[in-house]
This record gives structure tokens, C-alpha cells and sequence, in this order.
């Protein structure tokens, strides 16, 4: 009997030894994770605007909201847009100017130009590859310009601004961005939305289990064109907060808003978007 108790004795402290070597190698993982995430962790911004026109602008002033925010050390509205930062394509840079105006103390973009004219492109079709051939041996498709629509340039193009700042300087507010991040201004809440299915909200498609809201901000227009004309602008900003652990995660706020203009332009109009809130990982 004696020896049996020596025995349990022994067992249990090994399994003591055992269970307090497990939470130590528990803590020591999940201490390597924070510290992997912290490491490995960014916040950015990213913003994207597109525009076509199907015809012709004529004395062409576009005022565009951009993601601006209330600074309390200057008393102004600043914006996260940096023109230095942004990236243009298909953009006629030579003869239209893209550049910040503080509007009524709020920053907006100013697109404007003596004329701004549509670029359309021609349709590439596949070639197939054929058993034994090299694609590298393949004549290569290219593409052919047009400012004006036409059977061989049916394609309207989409002229690009895109800007991404991986040096916000904080962690991003990605679940309440209202009143802590930069959003298009000025702008005006409508409504507020949470649904389990998926739905199609102002012209976009909100993801099932998304929350937010529909929001209204001003474009501010003025231009001659045809009364047939189309001129569709699609503006979207995001904030994103991502890491890597055991893969790469990564939580984040967007808002997008877009509209087409039929005609000529002279006047505020007011353009309803959607803000989505707390989407991915926390």
C-alpha cells in the first residue's frame, strides 16, 4: 500500500508539472502572437475615384467631396487626400487640372478644364493557344484610342485617381468611423442599415451581416454638354487595419458613392451613398 501512494504521489506531481508547463507554453504562443501581430501590423487609407463622360465637357469645373475630417489643433476641416501620394490613369493631365478647394471651409476636388473628352478604346479579343505553341510566340493585342464612340472604339474607359497612405499614424476607428475618421463631407446620414442577407444599397451590393449607413453628400457641377450626355462619378474611400498571424487578417470601414449626370450641369446635387462599418476581424 505503501508503495502504491509513493506511486499516485509521483504520478500526480508529474501531472502537475505537466498541466503548469502547458499554460506556460499557452502563454508564451499567445505572447509570440501579440507580439507577431504588433510587428506585423499596418493601418491604411485608400481612395479611388473614376469618371467617364460619353461625350464631350465644355467648360468643366467638377467640385467632388474627398475624405476630410475636423481637426481640433486648427480649428479647420483637413482632408487625407494627398495629391502628392495619388496615381493617375487614363487622366489627360496636360489640359485637365486635378487639385484640393476648400469650398465653404471643406475640402473637395477640383476637376476642371476648358474641355474634357471621352476615351474610348477598342474590344481585344481572345486568341486561343494552340497545343505546342508558346503564348510569348503570340501576336500581342493592342489596344486603339478613340475620343469619340464608334464600331472599331466601343469601350468607354474610365478615367483613374487612386491615392494609398500606409501612414495614417493611428489605428483606424474602423467600427465607429463617424466623428473619428476622415469621411466624404460634408455629408448627411439618411438612414442606418443591419441586415443578415446580403442587399443592394444605393447602386452597391452590401455583403449579408454588414452594418452602416446610407449617407448624402454634394457634388458641386458645372459644364456644357449634350442633352444625351453621361457623365458617371464613382468615388470610394477605405480605412483598413491589417496583421499578419498565421495569416493575414485585417478588420475595416468603406464608404461609395456614385452617380451618373445626364446632360449639361449647373448646380449642387446632392448624391446619396453608403458607409459600411466593422467589416472583417476583431
Amino acid at each position: 500500500m505503501g508503495n502504491l501512494l509513493k506511486i499516485l504521489r509521483k504520478v500526480l506531481i508529474a501531472m502537475v508539472i505537466l498541466v503548469v508547463l502547458l499554460f506556460v507554453s499557452i502563454a508564451v504562443f499567445i505572447g509570440f502572437l501579440g507580439q507577431s501581430a504588433a510587428e506585423n501590423s499596418e493601418s491604411v487609407y485608400i481612395y479611388e475615384l473614376k469618371l467617364s463622360t460619353t461625350g464631350p465637357l465644355e467648360n468643366a469645373v467638377l467640385l467632388i467631396p474627398v475624405p476630410s475630417y475636423y481637426n481640433p489643433d486648427s480649428g479647420t476641416n483637413e482632408t487625407v487626400l494627398n495629391m502628392s501620394l495619388v496615381g493617375f490613369t487614363h487622366f489627360d493631365s496636360d489640359n485637365i487640372s486635378a487639385r484640393i478647394e476648400k469650398v465653404n471651409g471643406v475640402p473637395m476636388l477640383n476637376i476642371s478644364a476648358d474641355r474634357i473628352d471621352p476615351l474610348y478604346k477598342n474590344r481585344i479579343e481572345p486568341i486561343a493557344i494552340m497545343p505546342g505553341e508558346n503564348e510569348s510566340d503570340l501576336p500581342q493585342p493592342t489596344h486603339i484610342y478613340s475620343d469619340r464612340y464608334s464600331e472599331e472604339t466601343p469601350v468607354l474607359v474610365e478615367m483613374e485617381l487612386h491615392m494609398y497612405n500606409n501612414d495614417p499614424g493611428h489605428e483606424i476607428a474602423t467600427r465607429m468611423p463617424i466623428g473619428n475618421e476622415p469621411l466624404f463631407m460634408p455629408y448627411r446620414i439618411v438612414s442606418n442599415f443591419s441586415s443578415s442577407d446580403g442587399f443592394m444599397g444605393e447602386g452597391y451590393y452590401v455583403s449579408p451581416g454588414s452594418s452602416g449607413f446610407v449617407v448624402e453628400v454634394p457634388f458641386i457641377l458645372s459644364y456644357d454638354a449634350d442633352d444625351e450626355n453621361v457623365l458617371t462619378i464613382s468615388t470610394e474611400f477605405q480605412g483598413i487595419n491589417q496583421w499578419w498571424v498565421l495569416g493575414w487578417r485585417l478588420n475595416s470601414y468603406r464608404e461609395r458613392v456614385r452617380h451618373e449626370f445626364i446632360g449639361e450641369c449647373s448646380d449642387t446635387y446632392p448624391v446619396k451613398g453608403v458607409l459600411i462599418t466593422g467589416e472583417g476581424v476583431y
